[in-house]
């Protein structure tokens, strides 16, 4: 009765030993989980990103929708549309920042 108490507290221990090197080494192990948790933070934070963008589009095309104004703007700042008595200018940024390091 004693070695057969003995064999299930060795088939016990081996079951349990096995259970914790699949937990630890296998497939599914916690590095894996860890690496996933870090990428599942970063795919929020794009998804974050992504949201905040998108609610500018959203204000953009109601305003364009509801204003002429708008429009007008965007194709003077965007297209680089102007009147035909009109003169565009643009400054480029990159001169200035040039200027700066001299």
């Amino acid at each position: 009765m004693k070695n057969l108490f003995n064999f299930i507290i060795l088939i016990l221990i081996l079951l349990v030993l096995i259970l914790l090197g699949s937990i630890f080494f296998g497939d599914k192990n916690y590095n894996l989980r860890d690496n996933l948790k870090i990428e599942n933070d970063l795919q929020k934070n794009i998804n974050q990103e992504l949201i905040k963008s998108n609610e500018i589009l959203e204000f953009e095309i109601k305003n364009a929708k509801d204003s002429s104004d708008h429009v007008e703007n965007f194709a003077r700042e965007n297209l680089n549309l102007t009147y035909p008595d009109e003169e565009f200018i643009i400054f480029d940024d990159n001169d200035e920042k040039l200027d700066e390091r001299r």
